[in-house]
């Protein structure tokens, strides 16, 4: 069992599985819904969206566009949910405890669409962290908190003001592809563009400060296509969240580990 943090960073999670297209999803979505509302996901939204689709051959000159609808399936306090389109589903939350609570959730919603739709396939498990790298102290400097390889020239350039820095490190294994980064700015936390329509509302910790911070915001995921099974699902994602673990403890110090103990 993971072990919680006090004053985690962590600030937003989301995992996902991407499964064989269904192309009437809109007749499954009552019997779906009625399972996440037994789940406490009460809070059903649907919208349409367009979806922008990149030429895959040449003979395909120019992009297409195309009308999408999403399923939102929420809590009641806006803190987590499930995002469901016709070949892949998410969950993600604000409100992060420990990993093994997290990945229940997305093994509870792969079983409730598997209920309902029977599904052949998955083709690619990923899950994203987003951390919050904030001095606790004024007198502080992120060089407390990060390792000397992510800071860049952040630290070290005199009589200017930094607008951004950013470290990026993408690597390989039998687990899958692991993109880490490292974005240090002034302001408020945020969230990047793709993200931000998932998230209601933050920990107000979070909006305590608006002075210099880093975002520690890492993507592990795995892609080739395997017969539908929770368990394997549970499995890779197991795998990708300890490639995130070691990753994030290589970014950050003891200093900020005792912190946020």
């Amino acid at each position: 069992m993971g072990v919680k943090m006090n004053n985690a960073p962590v600030y937003f999670t989301i995992g996902q599985v991407q499964f064989n297209p269904i192309l009437n999803l809109d007749t499954y979505v009552p019997a779906i819904q009625a399972k996440m509302r037994a789940m406490q996901f009460p809070d059903y939204k649907s919208e349409t969206v367009q979806e922008i689709a990149f030429p895959t051959t040449t003979m395909q000159m120019l992009p297409s566009v195309r009308n999408q609808t999403q399923y939102r399936f929420g809590d009641m306090e806006g803190w987590a949910g499930f995002l469901l389109e016709e070949n892949k589903l998410s969950f993600y939350t604000t409100k992060y405890d420990v990993f093994e609570s997290f990945l229940q959730c997305i093994e509870r919603g792969m079983q409730i669409l598997d209920e309902v739709i029977h599904l052949d396939f998955i083709e690619r498990l990923s899950l994203r962290y987003l951390d919050a790298v904030q001095p606790i102290h004024e007198n502080e400097s992120l060089a407390k908190y990060l390792a000397p390889e992510v800071l860049g020239l952040s630290q070290k350039l005199t009589g200017t003001t930094l607008t951004q820095s950013l470290s990026e490190t993408l690597t390989q294994s039998a687990d899958g592809h692991l993109l880490s980064r490292i974005i240090i700015r002034h302001g408020q936390i945020g969230m990047p563009i793709e993200l931000a329509g998932l998230a209601k509302k933050l920990h107000p910790r979070f909006y305590a400060s608006d002075g210099l911070h880093a975002i520690v915001d890492t993507d592990a995921f795995f892609e080739r296509r395997e017969s539908f099974s929770v368990s394997f699902i549970s499995e890779k994602l197991t795998a990708l969240h300890d490639q995130i673990k070691q990753s994030f403890l290589q970014t950050i110090t003891i200093h900020a580990q005792t912190v946020w103990a």
